[in-house]
């Protein structure tokens, strides 16, 4: 490096990047470096702060060499490279740093992150985009490191305390949550507010919602080196994230109008997976695989038994969260869901061409609703004929009478209630489910 105390931001920016590629840096290692210069000084090797502190990245009397440039960058650089080769290193290069600049004196980077001032990590990570423009511009055969399969959507921080270390804990799980509550175009933030007091006792390390104009927001709330507060024992073994305003109540056309979330969700589970080594196989109820991976709060309720919870529902639209993790795992687009105020867009009825004249049509659809057929099921009795309007209605029936006892059973209260109504009506049935359902 050959920089003198008058070089410029760009001459500074490029040092840094070199010598972190040099040292074998990440690209995400050197724009962290850069972002961190720029948060410290905006790379001014001269600048002094009212303590005392000198230079690009604000060093004490500590730093042999700190009045120049050069040793300033090499001075932090070889710090940072002990911090990282210790044993209380993060995986995460941000938090590293944060341990250097920070707490220093922690043995780990997870306690630093702890025991620190929280609101630096955010601070540092401002100015990303500019130190991914400058890695962009100033890297030695650098390919650009912003990710074109990027979903649009707005990210910032809102720390929670609710938090804990993993305790070196292999994280294996990715899950998600429905809130049971708020809601509206701020709803992450909102979320987000309410985990940042200690006396919630709970927190995820995402929330995310999707506005009435589409936009997506995600709010950081714990960062995934730590273990958020939101699936007991599974705490340490996990990252959580939460969709916030929703319902495990929710209609499926409900959830499709959060589809813009649903697939800023599937992109930051895929990125969480790629960093600690988590499948990326989508494990929905009944949860048949057997393997660890992205799946939801019920997952834990009955495969690892620990807790009630039933979230995030049994209209969650899986199918295309599935899709949307599996574009961004693979890297091959494909049609994103388009959301739309009460769900999909209703497609006319197809009729065989040439299209049948109007008594023809009438004459055929009287004919499907009421001319009586016998019933396909092993169970039937022998002769009977039914209609087809009346397969529906017994059909829509037994499916409602079947969905509510097995949520019932697992606890979910509207549903307790309905079957204690139905109970104390003198329903027989009714009450050999309530008879089964655990006190609470």
């Amino acid at each position: 490096m050959n920089l003198t105390n008058s070089s410029s931001f760009d001459d500074v920016a490029q040092a840094i990047i070199l010598e972190t590629q040099r040292r074998g840096y990440t690209p995400i290692g050197s724009i962290a470096c850069v972002s961190t210069g720029i948060q410290e000084s905006g790379l001014s090797p001269t600048i002094v702060d009212s303590t005392g502190h000198v230079g690009i990245y604000q060093q004490d009397g500590g730093y042999p060499g700190r009045n120049n440039a050069n040793t300033q960058i090499m001075g932090f650089l070889d710090r940072l490279d002990a911090k990282r080769a210790s044993a209380g290193a993060s995986p995460d290069v941000w938090l590293d740093i944060f341990w250097l600049q920070q707490r220093p004196g922690e043995t780990s980077a997870a306690n630093a992150y702890a025991n620190g001032r929280q609101a630096y990590l955010t601070e540092i990570k401002s100015h990303t985009d500019q130190a991914t423009q400058l890695y962009d511009q100033f890297a030695t055969g650098a390919q650009p490191v912003t990710d074109p399969n990027r979903p649009a959507y707005n990210e910032f921080a809102k720390w929670s305390p609710n938090s804990q270390d993993r305790a070196g804990t292999k994280i294996d799980l990715w899950l998600i949550h429905t809130q049971e509550g708020g809601g509206g175009n701020s709803a992450a933030e909102d979320l987000a507010n309410f985990l940042d007091n200690p006396a919630s006792q709970v927190s995820y390390h995402y929330s995310i919602s999707q506005a009435s104009d589409g936009g997506v927001t995600v709010v950081d709330v714990v960062p995934t080196d730590q273990a958020s507060w939101s699936v007991l024992s599974a705490n340490d073994r996990s990252i959580n994230l939460c969709f916030a305003g929703s319902s495990v109540s929710w209609s499926r056309d409900q959830w499709m109008g959060q589809a813009n979330a649903i697939d800023v969700a599937a992109y930051l589970a895929v990125q969480d997976c790629k960093k600690y080594g988590i499948g990326t196989n989508v494990v929905p109820p009944p949860y048949n695989t057997g393997n660890p991976g992205i799946s939801d709060h019920y997952y834990v309720t009955k495969i690892l038994g620990d807790g009630t919870h039933v979230d995030v529902g049994n209209n969650f639209p899986w199918d295309v969260f599935a899709a949307a993790v599996n574009k961004y795992a693979s890297g091959t687009p494909v049609p994103a869901p388009t959301p739309i105020p009460g769900g999909n867009v209703p497609q006319p009825p197809q009729f065989p061409q040439p299209p049948p004249t109007t008594d023809a049509m009438i004459e055929q659809i009287w004919g499907a609703l009421f001319n009586a057929v016998p019933s396909e099921s092993r169970y039937a009795t022998p002769g009977g004929l039914y209609m087809t309007k009346d397969f529906i209605n017994f059909t829509d029936a037994r499916l409602h009478e079947v969905n509510v006892e097995r949520l019932a059973l697992m606890g979910e209260p509207s549903c307790v209630a309905l079957v204690k109504t139905a109970a104390a009506a003198g329903d027989s049935i009714a009450a050999l489910v309530l008879a089964k359902i655990p006190a609470s």
